[in-house]
């Protein structure tokens, strides 16, 4: 089944709520002392988004932001 809508697509949510699960799992592939303080999902827009807040092993705050874009159908290649 092609897909209809993607501001923003059912996958496109999906697969950033499964990210965002992920967060215990994803610190600790950090290094040690740096950990995720914070995590904020906004699914409901065109190009869902998931914003971790880090701390690094000085103690200083950083953002890193996810953004989920489904490529149309047409554009993806076949393998």
């Amino acid at each position: 089944m092609r897909t209809r809508f993607y501001n923003p697509s059912k996958l496109e949510v999906n697969f950033a709520r499964a990210i965002k699960d992920l967060t215990q799992q994803l610190e600790k592939k950090l290094d040690e002392g740096e950990k995720v303080i914070n995590t904020e999902s906004i699914h409901h827009t065109d190009n869902p988004m998931v914003i971790f807040k880090l701390q690094d092993k000085e103690g200083d705050l950083h953002e890193v932001v996810v953004q989920f874009i489904q490529r149309p159908d047409n554009l993806v290649k076949q393998e």
